[in-house]
């Protein structure tokens, strides 16, 4: 309703049925950051929420993309709740990462381990 304009799309592939509460949560709560960044600075058109499974080495991964203002990489602010997403999916031996370019849009990737606390490879 706030951004009538803007479309969104999720879309959820096959995941295992035993995740790990922390690692739910810690996704989740970067999907709603990032959908909360988009909603106050992107002025997006098109905004994409991934969630996938990869099963080999066992990773979930989340991937928020948009088609927005973008900003210069280093002018990111730790205000935009950046750092609090990166240390929840490290905390978890996970990898975070983030694209953006003034007026190329925005890219989340959020890659966690699902065998314990194995850290995530480089791959995907």
């Amino acid at each position: 309703q706030r951004l009538p304009a803007t479309r969104f799309t999720l879309a959820i592939g096959e995941l295992p049925q035993d995740i790990d509460e922390s690692v739910a949560i810690a996704l989740y709560r970067v999907a709603q950051e990032g959908l909360t960044n988009v909603v106050r600075h992107a002025e997006a058109r098109h905004v994409t929420l991934e969630l996938g499974f990869v099963p080999a080495p066992a990773i979930l991964r989340l991937t928020l993309q948009d088609d927005g203002r973008g900003v210069e990489l280093a002018a990111i602010r730790h205000g935009l709740g950046l750092l609090g997403m990166r240390e929840r999916i490290e905390a978890l031996g996970g990898i975070f990462r983030i694209e953006t370019q003034p007026a190329q849009g925005f890219r989340l990737d959020a890659s966690v381990p699902l065998g314990g606390s194995e850290r995530c490879g480089e791959r995907g």
